[in-house]
């Protein structure tokens, strides 16, 4: 797979003096792509360039080829849920689970109450080989995808998350996160400090606007903020032509003796990414077969 050029990044940022660390993510124009592809409205854009945010910054520690992090959530709302999926080389893809498709069309941009007052999210961290490394189930107040993402990040340390998406003409334009995080022997006076500009909305008006570098020493008060290794990241789904077919093959035979009876391809749809690929009679005749050798 061939990673496109693209400016989405996630990168991690560090200050010396208080050992206060941030995580940064800005997947916009992957968040568009796929909005696009799903045919998304702008209400149901926003929530999905929320959750593509939260599911990049938390693969900044990724470091092993092959590893991949898969973010589910149930939420007890008519937006239903979401899956997204990123890879450790930062090929990142994802959709909602649309119980209510007319409510979130007519809803206004961004409507985060749509996703209902509570989810059952699961984050699954898996090896190259699709075996499961570490996998995390948990319930938290409020759906939105900032209580999830931050449900998630403070399982593990301290942890403020603010994730923005903003609409542009009915289309996503800037879809970001940005989590602070108090390591060990961090300065907690300074974490207090920084904490309260995630409350009172400083933090979620800069992601909307400029989120330079420079820009956050300054809007955060952190002068010593460095950051480290930057991860590209891409719209990138593992989808394919085989992984249908060998989807086929697991049906029973008298299953797929139904579907041949039509004679007529059969349009098959990544439920992720949006891809379409269609699957002839003549393919599934070879299914059969091989179903036929193999006992």
């Amino acid at each position: 797979m061939v990673k496109p050029r693209t400016n989405d990044a996630a990168v991690e940022a560090f200050c010396p003096k208080t050992r206060l660390r941030f995580l940064y993510a800005d997947v916009s124009a992957t968040a568009r792509r796929l909005a696009k592809a799903h045919g998304d409205s702008p209400a149901a854009a926003a929530i999905l360039g929320k959750v593509l945010a939260g599911t990049a910054a938390a693969t900044i520690d990724f470091n092993e080829p092959g590893e991949r992090l898969v973010v589910a959530a149930n939420v007890k709302g008519p937006l239903g849920g979401w899956r997204a999926e990123i890879s450790g080389e930062g090929f990142l893809t994802g959709s909602l689970q649309e119980h209510d498709p007319e409510s979130l069309r007519n809803a206004g941009d961004g409507a985060d109450e749509w996703c209902g007052p509570g989810a059952a999210a699961k984050a699954t961290r898996l090896r190259e080989d699709g075996t499961i490394r570490s996998q995390v189930s948990f319930e938290c107040k409020g759906g939105a995808p900032e209580s999830v993402y931050a449900a998630l990040f403070c399982s593990a340390v301290p942890t403020r998350l603010r994730l923005v998406c903003t609409m542009f003409d009915g289309e996503i334009d800037r879809a970001r996160a940005l989590a602070l995080q108090l390591v060990h022997e961090g300065s907690r006076r300074a974490f207090k400090r920084v904490e309260k500009l995630f409350d009172d909305g400083t933090v979620a008006d800069t992601l909307a606007f400029d989120a330079t570098l420079p820009t956050l020493r300054e809007i955060l008060g952190v002068e010593d903020l460095v950051t480290g290794p930057t991860r590209a990241i891409a719209f990138g789904c593992t989808c394919s032509e085989k992984r249908f077919l060998d989807a086929y093959a697991a049906l029973p035979r008298e299953t797929l003796e139904g579907m041949l009876r039509p004679l007529r391809p059969r349009e098959e749809r990544c439920h992720l990414c949006g891809r379409r690929y269609t699957i002839t009679p003549e393919q599934l005749v070879q299914v059969l077969q091989s179903k036929t050798e193999t006992k």
